[in-house]
């Protein structure tokens, strides 16, 4: 007779949708249900649920999860969040028992309690590291201890996100995996709308990204600089901008848009907002940018921009070195440098078969490096063997 599926207690910071949910929710999708039953745990109701519930996932909705704020670190709350961890903590023990949960795999780097909770209740605890941390300075090698204790597997999403860690056999790299039928779409078909919806003409080159609107950590600036040192070589691009601030920085966007205006730019930079699906703006791109000035973990645009094949240019830092192969997939270039930004475009610009080619390797390279069956085979495997110990 067959051992029953092992319970798996997946928590999450947040029920809004975006990268780490996206990622989970395939996760779910793909996991063997006659070994493994994925329950999540979220703290409040959102646009993340009906997915879930659409890939037969069982939910708990516990308002008390311990979750930790730029706001909340930067005000007076951090004292009393600290002393809630304690309680959140055994709040989650009783959970855990009472819905017989084999493994907790905390999904986010941000949820503090469900670890010590899982050590409560002398379960395997499964830590999801996606996040960068070298801008805490002396308070990470303090969390980073805590992470480090209170885990018996630590998943980081990239190269870059494990080296925040000293070398031990907890700490794996296990890249987030996409399945390639999400980009089997008319291409074409998408790309005309698109352009016709937002008014862009058909033979125009387009170069964008999608994203926060955010200086310096997702640096659009940079981007809509290199377009204006083109527009001086002569060279005509429009600039496609997908994404709204995040909450606390609403102010980044008019920011950008006197930017724009100074540098005179207003009439070659397209704003879209919030998509719920970006495909479409996806296939009206000639190229992708991911021009961060700061470390991305593992950018799941990325990831989107290939699979879609576009070739990418992105900043030579974090996730981005794991996934561009420099000449092949796209372009490196270095952090806050729009000159560098301007040559490489041009250069894809110029040559559509070197365009074609790159868009094509970097479909290829999600297919073989970063497939979701690798993904989900790997995390199997640890949570297979952290249950036969």
């Amino acid at each position: 007779m067959s051992p029953p599926p092992i319970r798996i207690l997946y928590i999450l910071n947040s029920a809004d949708i975006y990268g780490a949910s996206r990622c989970l929710v395939r996760l779910c999708q793909t996991l063997d249900r006659t070994r493994f039953t994925p329950v999540v745990l979220l703290p409040e109701s959102g646009p993340l649920i009906p997915l879930l519930e659409k890939a037969k996932v069982e939910l708990i909705r516990d308002p008390n999860v311990s979750v930790i704020t730029r706001r909340v670190f930067k005000s007076w709350r951090l004292i009393p969040f600290f002393l809630w961890i304690p309680f959140a903590a055994w709040r989650l023990r009783s959970l855990i028992r009472r819905h017989r949960i084999d493994l907790v795999h905390t999904n986010v780097g941000t949820i503090l309690s469900s670890a010590l909770g899982a050590r409560l209740a002398r379960v395997p605890h499964v830590w999801h590291i996606r996040d960068w941390y070298g801008e805490f300075g002396a308070i990470w090698k303090y969390y980073r201890r805590y992470i480090l204790a209170c885990s018996d597997a630590i998943l980081c999403v990239s190269n870059a996100i494990a080296g925040q860690f000293p070398a031990e056999p907890k700490v794996t790299v296990v890249h987030d995996g996409f399945p390639m039928e999400e980009f089997e779409v008319d291409h074409a078909k998408l790309r005309s709308e698109f352009r016709q919806k937002y008014q862009i003409d058909r033979e125009h080159f387009v170069a964008g990204c999608v994203g926060r609107i955010k200086f310096v950590r997702k640096g659009q600036e940079f981007l809509v600089r290199a377009a204006a040192i083109l527009r001086q070589q002569g060279v005509d691009v429009t600039v496609l901008l997908v994404g709204s601030p995040s909450p606390g920085s609403e102010d980044h966007l008019p920011r950008l848009h006197s930017l724009i205006e100074q540098i005179g730019m207003s009439d070659r930079v397209v704003f879209t907002g919030e998509i719920a699906d970006a495909r479409p703006a996806y296939a009206a791109l000639d190229v992708f940018v991911l021009p961060s000035a700061q470390a991305e973990p593992f950018g799941g645009v990325v990831m989107e921009a290939m699979g879609m094949s576009k070739p990418v240019i992105a900043t030579a830092l974090g996730g981005s070195l794991d996934q561009v192969v420099e000449g092949e997939t796209g372009f490196l270039v270095p952090p806050a440098n729009a000159d560098a930004i301007a040559a490489k475009i041009r250069t894809l610009l110029d040559d559509p078969k070197l365009r074609i080619r790159m868009g094509l390797a970097g479909k290829n390279r999600i297919q073989s490096h970063f497939s979701l069956q690798q993904m989900t085979e790997k995390i199997e495997g640890i949570y297979s063997g952290l249950r036969a110990k």
